[in-house]
């Protein structure tokens, strides 16, 4: 994943009747996930990956490097979904 690439969030948060978070793309395409995944995504405001691992760390008390490739997964699967560019 490219270290200088910038992404924003795309999309938005839905919630099923059952009350499961959705993040759905410009697509209508819908994805399950959690509060924490949530978390993460709202983060993504022109930032770097290294940048949202930062603030994470932060904001949880741990080392960066713990993070790092957590986030890095994560971020991927967002591109790949369409949920982050």
């Amino acid at each position: 994943m490219d270290e200088e690439k910038r992404f924003s969030k795309k999309g938005w948060l839905s919630q099923t009747p059952e009350g499961d978070l959705l993040l759905v793309n410009e697509n209508g395409e819908a994805y399950k996930v959690n509060e924490a995944v949530v978390a993460v995504w709202n983060m993504f405001e022109d930032k770097t990956v290294a940048d949202v691992v930062g603030e994470v760390a932060e904001q949880i008390n741990r080392d960066p490097a713990e993070l790092r490739e957590a986030i890095e997964q994560l971020a991927a699967k967002l591109v790949e979904a369409g949920l982050i560019g």
